[in-house]
């Protein structure tokens, strides 16, 4: 195991989050759009790729944990920010390719997050109006709906 190995999975991870990303994106335009097509295929695509989080996650543990074996490496942990720092302790290792990917997967996962809560938040809105209609349609306080001297 070598640092070109974690680099290459830090990278693959990259290319997983932004098509993941924009899976969220596109599930984002089918909530707005009212397609329910769409939102079926986004969700469909957004759990397969969900699975993969946990395989790149053990897969990034296994090498950062054989990197520090190999190159007696103290970490306090198996987590990447652990082992960056404990990289830049060593004259022997130049982490800035890793630094700038880890950079870079930080700002990929916030940008999902956003996305993610605001889906949420649409359909959260999406279920309220609808509970909100269905109560007002079948209420027993016969009282109108509409207000017609508005």
């Amino acid at each position: 195991m070598e640092m070109k190995d974690l680099f290459n999975l830090l990278r693959e991870q990259h290319e997983f989050l932004q098509s993941f990303l924009d899976t969220i994106v596109l599930q984002q335009k089918a909530i707005i759009n009212n397609d329910i097509r769409g939102l079926e295929e986004t969700v469909k695509t957004e759990g397969a790729l969900l699975i993969n989080i946990d395989r790149y996650e053990k897969q990034m543990s296994d090498i950062i944990s054989q990197l520090s074996d190999k190159y007696s490496i103290n970490t306090s942990s198996n987590k990447l920010n652990d082992f960056i720092n404990a990289l830049k302790g060593k004259r022997e290792f130049n982490p800035n390719n890793i630094v700038k990917l880890h950079s870079s997967l930080k700002k990929l996962v916030s940008q999902i997050k956003k996305i993610n809560d605001q889906n949420r938040m649409l359909v959260e809105h999406a279920r309220n109006f609808v509970k909100q209609t269905v109560s007002a349609l079948i209420s027993e306080n016969r009282s109108p709906i509409f207000d017609r001297k508005a």
